[in-house]
Order: structure tokens, then C-alpha cells, then sequence
């Protein structure tokens, strides 16, 4: 009998009876992740939330729609991690989670450090993956999205810029093998339109083993060249591509309302109910931060409209 690899075993961990998950959160705060520890030590935090999550089914319309519930911090709902590695004076800007087999990872977008979370709240660095192809520069990878592809994990970046259009391929054993998908990020360029001027900014996708497609949730699109203050207002976007596994075969769906301040920055298809997704949105606008939760599925439905669910900027989101 075949075996099935990583990424399907993880859809078919709960079957679709399933309504109620438990939902891991993790904090990128940038700047303000910086902290002293009592020894006078300068560290670098980050916060790990706990969520519970309901899948709930409407009886006379059979409308679908997810509730998300707080867990006390005293009850385990909230946790501390400390890094002490930096690059740049900044460190512990996770960006994304993903259970790889029984562990939890999570990815440090400024040093390049992928970690495991263990009990909570200790992480154990497992590799440092370095930016563009690995070779040229002294320079963490901007990691920002990850999902599991067969028995690897594969982990990009922006696809803003050259170094960014790599991704990182690790095995259950951190073996690394680093890939130039700069005519994947082009071909999803041209899909939502943009031309050499513009740019696209990616932070969220997953590879759906049942359909064999990537999907990408762009945070950003924009047909202009970068400016701060446009990028922070009106460049967040809410368009779903999707692509077969060559990228030969694309296209983008709309998906809800237009927030422009608001960004898709991760989101995961539910274990045990494969067409629907869950995610967060980010918004940054100078010093001010937040972040929503949101559900949809791959017809373009919105299941669940933006929820407010704090004053800080969250990056991943993985379904435990």
C-alpha cells in the first residue's frame, strides 16, 4: 500500500467531522520584539496564542462559518518565546508556523533561523538559511511563508526582489536545497497584472496536495513603484492565486471585501475540511499595528468576515 506523504497526512489527521480545533498563533513585532532580561542580557521575544476554533454549520441554510475563542493566559493561551540571536540588533520576527510531522516550526524573517517550539515556550534552532541562493550573501533569508510539499518543507520569501524570489527546501532531517522560483513569482505577477513598475508582496501560501495547486494570498499588490506611505494605506490586497504544480495554469479569484490597509500575511487549509482556509490579515501604519482573523474557502466564499484579534502584528497561524 502507498503511503501517503507529509502533506496529505496532515488534511487527513481529522476527518470532516471535525469542528472544533485548537489554533496556534505566533507575533512578529519587528522593533519592539527587543527586551532585557533580569540578568541585563538583551534578548528578543515573541508571543505564542492559543485559540480554540469552531467550524459551525447554519442548520436551515447550510452556511458555513468559524467562530474563533480566547484561551485564558492562566489556562495556557498564551506563552513567551525568547531568542537571544540576532541580525542587526533584531531578532524573533516569526513569520509563519508549520507542524512538520510532531514538530512545531517557526521562522525568523530577519536572521534566517528556523526553530522548534517545544513545550510552549523554549525554542531549539534547527538550521539558519541564508538569503538568495545560499552562497552569495552574508544575510539572513527573509522567510516569510512555508507549507508542506510531499515529504519537504518548502519556505519563501517576498518575491520582491531577486533574493527573494528563492525558496528554501528542507527534509524531516534539515537536509537544505535551495530553488530560483523567480519565473513562478513573475508568472503570479502577470496574473494580477503588474507590470516592471509594481511589485507584489507574499506572505501567505500553501500547497493543496488533493488539487495538486499552490495557493497565494498576495499581501500586497501594487502598480506603482514602493513608497512607504502608499505601501502602509492602500497596497493590501484580497485576490487568491492559484496555480497547478508547473505554474503553467493560473489564475486569481477575488476574495471578500478590499481592506487597503489590511494584508493577507498567512493562512492554512483546515485539516478534515480541504476546500475551506483560515488565516490572519496584518495591518502596519506607522506605529500602529493589528490583526484579524478570517475564513474562506476555494470557491471564493468568505466563511468568517475580519476579526479583530489584537494590537500587534501576528504572521503565523498553524491548526494543531
Amino acid at each position: 500500500m502507498q503511503s501517503h506523504g507529509a502533506d496529505i497526512q496532515r488534511l487527513e489527521r481529522y476527518d470532516n467531522s471535525k469542528s472544533e480545533y485548537t489554533l496556534a498563533i505566533i507575533t512578529d513585532e519587528d522593533d519592539a520584539s527587543q527586551l532585557e532580561l533580569e540578568n541585563g542580557q538583551v534578548a528578543w521575544a515573541s508571543t505564542l496564542r492559543h485559540d480554540k476554533l469552531f467550524r459551525k454549520v447554519d442548520r436551515s441554510t447550510g452556511q458555513i462559518h468559524y467562530e474563533l475563542q480566547d484561551i485564558p493566559e492562566e489556562e495556557g493561551g498564551e506563552h513567551q518565546l525568547i531568542s537571544l540571536l540576532a541580525e542587526g540588533g533584531r531578532g524573533a520576527e516569526f513569520s509563519e508556523l508549520v507542524m512538520f510531522g510532531e514538530r512545531l516550526l517557526t521562522f525568523d524573517d530577519r536572521t534566517g533561523l528556523v526553530c522548534e517550539i517545544r513545550e510552549q515556550n523554549q525554542l531549539v534552532p534547527r538550521h539558519i538559511l541564508m538569503a538568495g541562493c545560499g552562497d552569495e550573501l552574508f544575510k539572513g533569508f527573509k522567510s516569510e511563508w512555508a507549507t508542506l510539499w510531499g515529504e519537504q518543507l518548502i519556505i519563501g520569501s517576498h518575491g520582491k526582489m531577486d533574493a527573494e524570489e528563492w525558496v528554501k527546501v528542507l527534509d524531516r532531517d534539515y537536509g537544505l536545497t535551495s530553488l530560483d522560483w523567480s519565473h513562478y513569482y513573475q508568472r503570479m505577477r502577470d496574473v494580477v497584472g503588474v507590470g516592471e513598475d509594481g511589485y507584489v508582496i507574499h506572505e501567505a501560501a500553501e500547497w493543496h496536495p488533493f488539487r495538486r495547486e499552490w495557493l497565494f494570498f498576495p499581501r500586497k499588490i501594487s502598480l506603482e513603484p514602493y513608497e512607504k506611505h502608499a505601501d502602509d494605506r492602500y497596497r493590501g490586497a484580497n485576490v487568491l492565486i492559484v496555480a497547478n504544480e508547473d505554474y503553467d495554469q493560473i489564475h486569481a479569484i477575488p476574495m471578500g471585501d478590499h481592506i487597503p490597509e489590511r494584508g493577507v500575511s498567512t493562512f492554512k487549509i483546515v485539516p478534515g475540511h480541504p476546500e475551506e482556509c483560515v488565516g490572519l490579515k496584518s495591518v502596519e501604519v506607522g506605529d500602529r499595528t493589528e490583526t484579524y482573523f478570517f475564513a474562506f474557502n476555494l470557491d471564493g466564499d468568505i466563511l468568517q468576515d475580519d476579526v479583530f484579534i489584537g494590537a500587534y502584528k501576528c504572521e503565523g497561524i498553524e491548526i494543531l
